[in-house]
């Protein structure tokens, strides 16, 4: 490919012209910020494929090389070219006005300066392997219903213990995100905590009340432990100002309030029967969520918040591969233990579009709600988990296990779609798709009412929903790009 140096180019232009209205909403034609009342930009480009960028020098690495290549690939689709031919002129990147606006609205918000992002830490990916054992352990409250659905009461505990495990991730997280170091006292805490789920764990099964002082005592530490966590970050780090004291203040004071309440109700427990400590859950997310307005004057690091869920929606996903493991037996037919990998690696696919291509990875948020979010989809992970293993069982009647299914995969994509609060600015799914897409959910809903009774059909409907699903991202991430006058409007 040869370049065209300027008087080349200004000699073509002489020749032939070709004219595109560029209309951006809110962009200049170099991507910058314009009022409402000068929307329309006319350009005068020289040539179609003029629009092509060059993808290959000393100032383009790896990752501006692909994206260069896709650029000029969407050119191409869009002015009917197969390839860019031999002599062609060829913009520089700065020459190109798609190329600049293209390149402005399509990409991430700005790293703050002058800021190391957080690295996951391995002491961290260590902790977090006690949930996916928490989760299994409450997943074992299932494992005596082979030819009857759990009653209501399994699903409430189920519920429940799942909410405690998540919540004790969530304020954990939070602590570490902002205040958590290489420290001894750190990895001292990190690892008390550790100790202390495994005896959770021991007692979150179906007669977690019999094992009531066991479960309680050790939740009720792992609070404290954490209240102190902040109130030794309070009294001894250095370089606090009054945002991070206040919010370190409001940790000490939510989680010793929540710690009481779970105290206290293992004597209440013990004299009365009651059962008050869903109280100290609410109170603990509630107290949470009232912190809001502290938590947003100080951003969380969100690279490193997003790729602490993601490693935990991955390892929710493992305990999915292994609840399926009941579909691969000799009496099992091939198409169901193919279906149920399919759905599984479909729902995965599509977290991983929207964390590769979506999500604002440099986001300024508190991230609380990008927690509460994930809180409620593992719980729909974990609950689709259960699900697959109910269809496993023959003697289990099919038709409320497939509208267990339905409800779970419900909430996981409204769950995935709302994530998108977290997108980049101009990869988000409209109201146009967004409506697509809640009709295909209601229409999965409907057909599963009407075909759950047969599994069969239901495996096959619940397959191309799930697919139909994650085509329609791909899809729609695509039209974004035309969307954005590269290509949609060449003529």
């Amino acid at each position: 490919m040869s370049l065209l140096n300027e008087d080349e180019l200004r000699n073509h232009e002489s020749k032939e012209e070709f004219t595109e209205e560029v209309d951006i909403p809110g962009l200049d034609y170099d991507g910058s910020p314009k009022s409402k009342e000068e929307y329309n930009v006319k350009s005068n480009l020289v040539r179609k494929m003029e629009m092509h960028v060059r993808t290959h020098g000393e100032d383009i690495d790896e990752e501006e090389h692909e994206k260069r290549e896709y650029f000029n690939k969407i050119v191409d689709e869009a002015t009917g070219a197969s390839q860019v031919e031999q002599g062609t002129p060829v913009r520089e990147a700065e020459g190109s006005i798609l190329y600049r606006i293209w390149s402005r609205v399509n990409r991430e918000s700005p790293k703050p300066k002058d800021h190391v992002e957080k690295k996951v830490e391995y002491i961290e990916l260590f902790y977090d392997l006690i949930f996916v054992y928490s989760l299994r352990t409450i997943n074992a409250l299932f494992h005596g219903f082979e030819d009857t659905f759990p009653p209501k009461e399994a699903i409430i505990t189920f519920v429940f213990l799942t909410a405690v495990v998540m919540q004790v991730w969530m304020f954990t997280t939070m602590f570490f995100n902002r205040y958590g170091r290489k420290s001894l006292r750190d990895y001292l805490s990190i690892l008390l905590n550790m100790y202390l789920l495994y005896y959770m764990a021991s007692g979150s099964n179906i007669h977690w009340l019999d094992h009531y002082i066991r479960y309680h005592s050790a939740w009720a530490l792992i609070m404290a432990n954490l209240a102190y966590r902040s109130w030794d970050k309070l009294r001894f780090a250095p370089k606090l100002d009054e945002i991070d004291k206040e919010i370190l203040r409001n940790n000490i004071m939510i989680l010793s309030f929540e710690f009481a309440i779970i105290a206290l109700s293992i004597p209440i427990h013990h004299f009365t029967g009651i059962v008050i400590s869903p109280v100290a859950l609410i109170v603990g997310y509630v107290g949470k969520l009232k912190e809001h307005s502290a938590y947003a004057q100080r951003p969380c690091d969100f690279p490193h918040f997003a790729e602490r869920n993601l490693l935990l929606v991955i390892l929710t996903f493992g305990e999915m591969i292994i609840g399926i493991g009941g579909y691969f037996t000799s009496e099992t037919h091939i198409l169901f233990n193919v279906m149920s990998f399919l759905v599984v690696i479909g729902m995965f696919l599509s977290y991983g579009f929207f964390y590769d291509n979506v999500l604002d990875h440099h986001k300024k948020t508190s991230g609380l709600g990008f927690l509460v979010i994930h809180v409620i989809m593992i719980l729909a992970i974990n609950s689709t988990t259960i699900a697959l293993e109910l269809l496993a069982r023959p003697m289990v009647p099919i038709f409320p296990k497939t509208m267990w299914m339905v409800i779970t995969m419900f909430i996981y994509y409204v769950c995935l779609l709302m994530t998108e609060k977290y997108g980049k600015t101009h990869g988000k799914l409209g109201y146009k798709s967004m409506g697509k897409i809640f009709v295909i959910m209601v229409g999965y809903t409907v057909l599963m009412l009407f075909a759950g009774y047969n599994q069969l059909i239901g495996a096959i409907v619940t397959v191309v929903f799930i697919y139909l699903i994650f085509f329609m991202f791909l899809q729609r991430h695509n039209v974004h790009l035309k969307e954005m006058k590269v290509g949609g409007y060449i003529e």
